[in-house]
C-alpha cells in the first residue's frame, strides 16, 4: 500500500491522490487500507517517516562536522544523496519534503540545521550563532530548490542540479568573505 501510494503521490501530487486510488493502485480493498492507515495523512506520514529517516542516515555520513574539504565537495556529496534517493521513486521526495506531514521530517530537518550550524561553527568559528542559525536555515532552503522548481521546465533535474549547487556553494564561498 505504501509503494502504490508512493507512485500516486509522486505521479499525480499528494492533492490529487486519494485513498480510493491508493487501494486500486495497491490491488486491495479501501476497507484493507484503513485497517493500516486512519486516512490519507496517516499513509503520508508512515511514508514520510522512512524517507525522512533514510535521509537523515545518508545526510549523516556526508555532514561530519570536522570535514575540511571544499565545499564544493561537500555539496556535490550532499546533492548526491538527494539524487539517489530520488531516482528511486522520482518526484517522491519532492511530496515528502515539500508537503506538510509527519513530525519525523520535522525532526529529521531539526537534526541536518543542527549538524550544518556545528560545521558551519567549526569552519567559522567567529561567526556568532544566530548567524550561523541563519545560515544553516538558508542552505537548507535553498537546497528544497531542488524539488518546488517546477520539473516541467526540467523533468530529470539535472538543470535544476546544477542551479541548486551553484546557489549552494556561492552561499558558502560568501560565508568564508
Amino acid at each position: 500500500m505504501l509503494a502504490a501510494a508512493g507512485e500516486l503521490f509522486a505521479r499525480d501530487g499528494y492533492e490529487h491522490t486519494t485513498t480510493n486510488g491508493i487501494a486500486a493502485e495497491a490491488g486491495v480493498s479501501v476497507g484493507s487500507l484503513y485497517q493500516f492507515f486512519v486516512d490519507k495523512h496517516a499513509i503520508l506520514d508512515a511514508l514520510q517517516v522512512d524517507w525522512a529517516q533514510r535521509l537523515g542516515r545518508e545526510l549523516d555520513a556526508s555532514l561530519d562536522v570536522h570535514d575540511d574539504r571544499p565545499a564544493e565537495d561537500i555539496v556535490d556529496d550532499v546533492l548526491e544523496v538527494h539524487a539517489t534517493l530520488d531516482r528511486e521513486q522520482p518526484g517522491l521526495l519532492a511530496v515528502l519534503l515539500t508537503t506538510r506531514g509527519s513530525r519525523t521530517v520535522a525532526s529529521t530537518r531539526e537534526a541536518v540545521q543542527l549538524r550544518l550550524e556545528q560545521l558551519i561553527g567549526t569552519r567559522h568559528p567567529d561567526l556568532p550563532e544566530a548567524e550561523r542559525r541563519m545560515a544553516a536555515a538558508t542552505l537548507i532552503h535553498l537546497s528544497l530548490g531542488l524539488y518546488t522548481l517546477p520539473r516541467s521546465i526540467d523533468p530529470d533535474r539535472t538543470l535544476t542540479r546544477r542551479e541548486v549547487r551553484r546557489a549552494l556553494v556561492s552561499y558558502l564561498h560568501a560565508l568564508d568573505g
